[in-house]
């Protein structure tokens, strides 16, 4: 049985959670005018990262990937981030917010997002034979003790799905994985699915139908590769994994670090889908980053004097 903990929520936490029912409102509100359905999903062409850090587009076998390190730090660790969006949505400016509060709290990570195929144009296995290539990749560069896997929503289950792909493969698992809001269970048979029906300001229970039909294809949703949910555990590295309370798919992420034994899973009352990416903006997310940087520094062993 995995290790559990349960956060209260704080003043601040609920604010976030006003803040982020209220755009939602203006996504869905520009979307019915018409005026932009980028709302969230932007992916600027002339974004621009601070000067201390080096960023490289790069291309492996086809795969666009996105690099970013600190300069001036040893390229010590990698962190191989696997993007959300229900496996329809790209790869968008969050994620690059995302490697560099990585970058901030693990200066030795560099740190790999690729661009890996989408449903429905490419459904099950694309994106997670392009995910086990960079992996395979990887494993050229780092040894698979300095190697994280990080995902979020359709990425959490895609991170979960490649460490299935990794052990059938024969290949070393990496050292851990981390999960934020996981999606694992296209079958939608937890508790949360009815407790939290009405709760998640994201989505309501059927709003994920048409990405699931995309995703899966011809394969059954209860397959270990597209709901992680139904696979075996075993297969699985260490997993510090997160949730919100408020989530629809919060039963994604329990299920499975409820029953794993290398699991710490952490829940934050009240919190929405992916409420990490608020950073700094409210006590959850903060939190969040604080387990977060005390789990890279203990499973990547970061010296005293490296902190």
């Amino acid at each position: 049985m995995g290790k559990y903990t349960f956060h209260k929520h704080t003043k601040d936490d609920l604010f976030g959670l006003f803040l982020v029912r209220v755009g939602i409102f203006v996504k869905k509100l520009l979307a019915a005018l018409r005026l932009t359905d980028r709302f969230y999903e932007r992916l600027s062409k002339h974004y621009r990262y601070p000067k201390n850090v080096e960023f490289e587009s790069i291309s492996l076998q086809r795969i666009k990937i996105e690099t970013v390190k600190l300069k001036n730090q040893p390229e010590r660790d990698c962190l191989l981030q696997l993007h959300g969006g229900a496996y329809i949505y790209e790869f968008n400016d969050n994620y690059r917010r995302m490697a560099l509060q990585y970058l901030k709290i693990h200066p030795t990570f560099k740190v790999y997002s690729p661009y890996y195929a989408l449903a429905p144009k490419y459904p099950f296995p694309y994106a997670l034979n392009e995910a086990f290539t960079v992996y395979q990749h990887l494993l050229t560069l780092y040894k698979p003790e300095r190697i994280i896997i990080q995902g979020d929503s359709a990425g959490g289950g895609l991170a979960l799905a490649l460490a299935y792909k990794i052990y059938d493969e024969g290949l070393p698992q990496p050292k851990a994985i981390i999960t934020m809001s996981a999606w694992t269970d296209f079958l939608g048979k937890g508790e949360s699915y009815k407790e939290n029906a009405f709760k998640d300001p994201f989505f309501k229970n059927g709003e994920l139908d048409t990405a699931m039909e995309a995703y899966a294809g011809k394969y059954p949703y209860n397959h270990e590769k597209i709901s992680p949910k139904y696979g075996d555990y075993t297969k699985l590295p260490p997993l510090l994994m997160f949730v919100g309370g408020n989530e629809l798919i919060k039963s994604d992420t329990l299920d499975i670090g409820l029953n794993h034994e290398q699991a710490t899973v952490h829940e934050f009352e009240k919190m929405f889908h992916v409420y990490p990416l608020a950073m700094g903006y409210t006590n959850a997310s903060r939190e969040t980053w604080r387990i977060i940087k005390h789990y890279l520094n203990e499973q990547l062993e970061v010296n005293q004097n490296e902190k």
